[in-house]
């Protein structure tokens, strides 16, 4: 398929948040092959502070603020229907893409016989930038592949940043669902995969910003305890849709634990806050995991031991050792 520069553009969404923003911008505004750069402001508070951001990119970054908060799926959503281009990357305004995003989809495009998404590998960051995992799901020695639809619908294949997705196939398919709770990126991804394909580079194309600032609808559903029950019904309507298409797919719970793989950082950080039943939940999946690890399985251990009050026990102690100053893994 042919792509040039000029097919695409980067919408960058955001709300009351500036922590990042610049950071976000600059990576689309920097690119090794420039395109147009689009900010969706969706409710800032200190617009001087904004103003005097803005002015640093020398009107390469087009402002457009919306009228009423629209929250972030809805934001995302108008993101694509403002696109200049046929083709529209959104970007949240705490993450960044690879300074060659643009070009690594360049190259690889005219490989494409056709697509409605491209994704890549993603390198995960802390608060302050730091390197702490990478994300690719392309086999060792490939380049690119187009993602299989039964392993999409399993698991997502990539972090959020760092996609292109064909604007007039995304408005034909509703767009992003507005009242989603966790999941609505990868639903939309799914479906535009379903509807045209998903062609999936080795390359890093972005990095993904993790970190428990309030506010974030990631760490909303991380403290809430609902992030496993979103994917869960997540993979359950994947699987719907590619039943409708004619495949025959059922819900493998065994098969979807093990891609699934609960990140027990997480666990940790938010089991002292969940609400009981919310807890109970996330302990009888982690049960029904393999733990890779000593400190897994020392949460496993206490978790069959002592029930929910186990694991409010292990996250008090993990959010002590951080407090102390002592060395916390991002992931294990």
């Amino acid at each position: 398929m042919q792509l040039s520069a000029n097919d695409i553009s980067i919408g960058v969404t955001m709300y009351r948040r500036l922590d990042f923003l610049e950071q976000a911008l600059a990576s689309a505004v920097n690119q090794t092959v420039p395109v147009r750069v689009l900010l969706h402001d969706d409710g800032c508070l200190d617009r001087r502070a904004l103003d005097r951001m803005l002015a640093k990119f020398g009107g390469r970054v087009e402002y457009h603020r919306n009228e009423a908060n629209v929250r972030q799926f809805g934001n995302m959503n108008l993101a694509i229907r403002r696109s200049p281009t046929p083709w529209i990357s959104v970007l949240h305004d705490d993450d960044m893409l690879a300074p060659d995003f643009v070009e690594r989809i360049l190259e690889v495009a005219p490989e494409v016989d056709s697509c409605a998404l491209f994704c890549g590998a993603t390198t995960f960051v802390s608060r302050d930038g730091e390197p702490f995992f990478h994300k690719n799901e392309c086999p060792p020695g490939a380049r690119w592949r187009m993602v299989p639809l039964r392993e999409f619908a399993a698991k997502n294949q990539f972090a959020f940043p760092g996609q292109l997705m064909h604007r007039e196939t995304a408005l034909a398919l509703g767009g992003f669902p507005q009242n989603s709770v966790y999941s609505g990126d990868w639903d939309m991804w799914f479906r535009l995969a379903l509807a045209g394909g998903a062609a999936q580079l080795a390359a890093t194309l972005s990095f993904y910003r993790s970190h428990e600032s309030d506010g974030r609808y990631t760490s909303e559903s991380n403290r809430s305890g609902r992030k496993a029950a979103c994917c869960a019904m997540q993979v359950k309507r994947n699987l719907a849709r590619l039943r409708a298409s004619g495949q025959s797919v059922e819900f493998d719970r065994a098969e979807w634990l093990e891609k699934y793989g609960p990140l027990y950082r997480e666990l940790l950080l938010n089991a002292p806050r969940m609400p009981r039943w919310l807890l109970r939940y996330n302990r009888r999946i982690l049960l029904r995991t393999r733990p890779a690890t000593h400190s897994a399985r020392m949460l496993h251990w206490m978790s069959r031991l002592l029930g929910n009050s186990g694991m409010r026990l292990a996250g008090r102690a993990h959010l002590l050792r951080g407090r102390l100053g002592m060395r916390m893994p991002q992931t294990f």
